[in-house]
């Protein structure tokens, strides 16, 4: 994976270095035979020299699986909503404290991921009714 691929790829699912290192690069690698992992820095660098190839692969196949997750995600909405009705409405959020608030089974996954699965099943409701549903935006709870 190139230096662009990875930075565009990370930027399109919404997650800062931080949140996609802690959340999909959950590498483990050996420094002075103790376990450490990628952190924020790492994925940072990554983005201008390519991630090592002990990562490539395992970057491809989580950002596979994040991909997998919005669609399936997406269909439970889009399944949810229908059928749909002028005015209705799917919430996004603007910060992780208040999706998992809102969410507590799925703490741990980064709000951009729920906002794009959200958007995605607006977008199949329109194609499909032509209704248009709205996103309802949540103020953060700080």
């Amino acid at each position: 994976m190139t230096p662009i691929e990875l930075s565009t790829r990370r930027r399109v699912t919404g997650l800062t270095s931080d949140e996609f290192a802690r959340l999909f690069v959950t590498i483990e690698r050996k420094v002075d035979g103790e376990n450490v992992h990628w952190d924020a820095a790492d994925v940072e660098s990554w983005e201008i020299v390519g991630p090592p190839p002990t990562a490539d692969q395992h970057l491809i196949d989580t950002l596979g699986a994040a991909q997998e997750f919005v669609a399936a995600l997406a269909d439970q909405l889009y399944r949810a909503t229908m059928p749909a009705s002028e005015g209705d409405t799917l919430t996004a959020y603007s910060d992780n404290l208040t999706f998992w608030a809102e969410h507590p089974n799925f703490g741990g996954m980064p709000y951009a991921l729920w906002n794009f699965a959200a958007l995605q099943a607006v977008e199949w409701i329109r194609k499909e009714t032509g209704i248009i549903c709205e996103l309802d935006a949540r103020r953060p709870l700080v």
